[in-house]
């Protein structure tokens, strides 16, 4: 078995709110690295969940931008960082992108991880009294799953993040609404506060790691995955090809060495085809 290259080594992850501990079992496990998270970072000033920084720029480069600082910010030659995006589809369902970033400077490797899938969380909601706060922060795991509540008001908007309790958020609430504020309450998706959301990139971490102890059969460097994906699965009923992929595309991080790899079932379904089913 091959030794890994990141063995002893220190990779910073860039995060203010606890991200380093969902990696490091993996990356010690399969890599024999520590992770860290380097002191004092405000990863927050890329852009914040409650709003109160947009971001400015695209997941991915937020995320290179994370990873950046966390190597400027410590003696380490690699780092990780994670950007989540969440949007409501239809007024109900949440769909959840996530995305892992690891950089190399040594080795000059960058690699991207991908997760994209529904979360069982409800969008925003206007509540009017404690009561019926609670009531809705209960139907998604509250207190284990943290609220935030978005209070407007003449002078400006005010969001509370850490209420931990029913009794806190009741009473947030209450006194709010006295003051004639409009309420809304969010799930509050920071990783530290959100264990659907700390699965995923636990997942992810576990993903790269896997990557990273997985060299390039050409030029031997790590981090041989997969890329993209080559899509036109052919239709079983027609044969003419559909957008559903028909072989994963793995390549290398640092030379052009690529294969594809099959995806299974061979045909697609009827009714994945724009001509069986316009």
């Amino acid at each position: 078995m091959t030794a890994s290259p990141y063995l002893g080594e220190v990779v910073a992850f860039a995060t203010m709110h606890g991200k380093e501990r969902l990696a490091r079992e993996a990356f010690h496990d399969v890599l024999g690295a520590r992770v860290l998270a380097p002191a004092g970072l405000d990863t927050d000033a890329f852009g914040s969940f409650s709003g109160e920084v947009p971001r400015t720029r695209s997941p991915l480069d937020t995320a290179r931008a994370k990873a950046r600082l966390a190597l400027a910010r410590s003696n380490a030659s690699a780092a990780l960082a994670s950007e989540g995006s969440f949007r409501s589809d239809f007024g109900w369902l949440t769909r959840h992108q996530e995305l892992l970033v690891f950089v190399d400077d040594v080795r000059r490797i960058e690699l991207v991880e991908v997760f994209t899938g529904p979360v069982d969380l409800p969008p925003a909601r206007d509540v009017t009294t404690g009561e019926r706060a609670v009531a809705f922060a209960e139907t998604m795991g509250f207190p284990r799953q943290g609220v935030m509540v978005h209070a407007d008001r003449a002078q400006g908007t005010e969001v509370a993040k850490d209420l931990r309790t029913p009794t806190a958020l009741a009473e947030h609430v209450d006194r709010l609404a006295r003051e004639g504020a409009s309420l809304t309450i969010t799930p509050d998706y920071r990783a530290h506060r959100s264990p659907a959301r700390s699965d995923v990139i636990r997942r992810l971490c576990v993903r790269m790691a896997e990557r990273l102890a997985t060299p390039c059969p050409a030029c031997a460097a790590p981090g041989y995955g997969r890329t993209d994906v080559r899509r036109g699965l052919p239709c079983q009923g027609c044969g003419e090809p559909t957008e559903l992929p028909i072989a994963d595309v793995h390549g290398c991080a640092s030379c052009d060495a690529t294969h594809l790899v099959p995806r299974t079932p061979p045909l697609a379904e009827p009714r994945w085809c724009d001509g069986c089913n316009p």
